[in-house]
């Protein structure tokens, strides 16, 4: 009786750990790339040009990925809901003042808190979603989709927003948001509903030292040129698209954002298959596949206008999404759980702290030649790298995951 009433607590407490893992990479995504799509407007209300606009996002963005790692450190060594509770409730304090934000140096404050507190979330809440997964790839390929879902939602919203109320509400409500669903953390964690995970609910073969030696290494450069890809593609994509689209496909900042919305809810689709694959074949050949299959995309982006540019930028959505979980899984495998929250903390320092790099990058390229030709080539270049980067990873991917409640020599099968 005693060990079914833990197993119901164990399960009740992971189900709950799913749901607001989805929910905080959901308000994730969505927050970290409202202002791609606003700062079309902004130019208009703060009187700057476009680029010098986009680049009041680099350092936020720079946090987002460099942050990311004492994040990750936090979430091992003191508590995996709290450090949740503390995105909520800072991505919803960030929000606000960029909401409320009268000057552009008011908006550069806001923008970069929200990169501080954002980056809490990759590390801390995925090395919490793996550690309650059964199935890993499923679980990490949901999750992805549920980041996707809040990238696709950010652009439409703010383009309503924009053209129909106000720039700020695209900012104040998602804050109001994120504060209630912090709340709503906090007291689950005070009543014992939710609680941190402290051993795998799966189990693999430890990887060796060398082997764990060589990921590392490897890892590290393809989840830098991930990182470059991701910025790029999420935040010129509302400026290729008001550039591409022609006036008989968009007309206005909400139609825009339709099309960025609708490109990025398709290709997140991607991310379940991409799950799928890695629960039931190599995560290392999952991860070649798909960096192969982003290099000749990539470099033809820009040369597409009209319709062709939006099927174009879906595949190449579709592919950079698809990988997640296998890399995801990958650095599971190489890293003990006591160090996953600074593992992924590494992970993100290294593909999220490059967007701002990125952005400030495409910020110059664009106000200099008009196009971001250039910038483009670039990424095919990083994908071609990172595809030689994946061949060299160790082994053929992870053995199959074993259940502890299968295996635990005290309770037997279950």
């Amino acid at each position: 009786m005693k060990l079914a009433e833990t197993l119901l607590e164990s399960t009740s407490s992971n189900r709950l750990a799913g749901i607001y893992t989805n929910v905080g990479h959901t308000l994730t995504h969505i927050v970290t790339i409202l202002y791609a799509t606003a700062v079309l407007h902004l130019p208009q209300v703060f009187g700057l040009p476009y680029g010098e606009m986009l680049g009041l996002a680099s350092v936020g963005l720079v946090l987002y990925g460099v942050a990311a790692l004492p994040a990750g450190w936090l979430g091992d060594r003191w508590s995996q809901v709290g450090m949740m509770v503390v995105l909520f409730a800072g991505i919803g304090g960030a929000l606000l003042i960029v909401g409320t934000a009268n000057s552009t140096t008011q908006l550069f404050i806001g923008l970069s808190l929200l990169g501080l507190f954002a980056a809490i979330y990759h590390p801390v809440g995925i090395a919490w979603l793996v550690a309650s997964a059964r199935k890993q790839g499923m679980s990490l390929g949901i999750n992805g989709l549920f980041g996707g879902l809040g990238s696709a939602i950010a652009a439409p919203f703010v383009g309503l927003m924009i053209d129909h109320l106000s720039w700020r509400a695209a900012f104040i409500v998602p804050a109001v948001i994120s504060i209630a669903v912090g709340a709503m953390l906090l007291v689950a964690w005070r009543r014992g509903s939710v609680c941190d995970v402290k051993q795998d609910h799966t189990t693999q073969r430890p990887a060796g030292a060398g082997a764990m030696k060589r990921a590392f290494i490897v890892l590290s450069l393809t989840m830098t040129c991930s990182g470059f890809i991701y910025a790029a593609l999420t935040n010129t994509m509302p400026k290729l698209f008001e550039g591409g689209l022609g006036i008989d496909l968009a007309v206005n900042y909400t139609e825009i954002g339709l099309y960025v919305g609708g490109v990025i809810g398709f290709a997140s689709i991607s991310s379940i298959a991409g799950g799928w694959l890695a629960d039931r074949y190599s995560p290392k050949s999952i991860y070649i596949l798909f960096w192969l299959l982003q290099i000749i995309p990539l470099y033809f982006v820009t040369s597409m206008f009209g319709t062709g540019l939006i099927a174009l930028m879906a595949v190449v959505l579709l592919v950079n999404t698809g990988f997640t979980a296998a890399e995801n899984m990958l650095v599971a495998r190489y890293t003990p759980l006591e160090w996953r929250g600074i593992a992924y903390g590494a992970k993100f320092v290294l593909a999220l702290g490059i967007g701002g790099l990125t952005v400030e990058l495409a910020g110059l390229l664009f106000d200099a030649k008009g196009n971001f030709d250039l910038l483009y080539m670039l990424l095919s270049a990083a994908a071609l790298v990172a595809l030689f980067g994946a061949l060299m990873l160790p082994g053929k991917g992870s053995p199959a995951p074993v259940s502890r409640l299968q295996n635990d020599p005290q309770t037997g099968p279950v």
